[in-house]
């Protein structure tokens, strides 16, 4: 079954239909938009945005399920991402001035694996900052630290 039909046939559990369903692929991601009304993007999205995470959970094991090539699975509603990613930038940029002021690392907030994952590419090309990860499970935290 191709992705594009697996991606459907999913969303069909949810009444979704495919006039609903945008689908882009491009550099090894698939960004899914869901348009729905918008008394319905809470649904998906789920309290912070566990139950948007779940979902691509799910579609991201199904899709990749014994395949050699790993696709990354984005799904958006109603905007949330873009939102999102304003706010973590934001976040982002208040704890880099903090870490560029003082030279010791600084933790972020608790996030979930999507919001580490976006902070990680924020700053994986950058000159004199990085970012890792300690901890496990809930206690999981995302570090900003000056390059050695």
């Amino acid at each position: 079954m191709q992705n594009n039909d697996l991606i459907y046939q999913f969303f069909t559990y949810f009444g979704l239909t495919q006039d609903q369903i945008q689908i882009e692929e491009q550099e090894g991601v698939i960004n899914i938009t869901l348009l729905v009304d918008a008394t319905e993007t809470g649904r998906f999205i789920g309290r912070f945005a566990t139950t948007l995470d779940s979902l691509q959970l799910l579609l991201s094991m199904m899709i990749n399920n014994g395949k050699e090539e790993h696709l990354h699975i984005q799904i958006d509603v109603g905007g949330y991402r873009a939102e999102r990613q304003n706010t973590l930038q934001s976040m982002a940029d208040r704890i880099a001035a903090d870490v560029a002021l003082t030279q010791s690392p600084q933790a972020f907030p608790p996030l979930s694996a999507t919001d580490r994952r976006a902070i990680h590419l924020l700053f994986q090309d950058h000159e004199t900052l990085t970012t890792y990860s300690e901890g496990e499970g809930q206690s999981r935290r995302l570090i900003l630290a000056p390059k050695a």
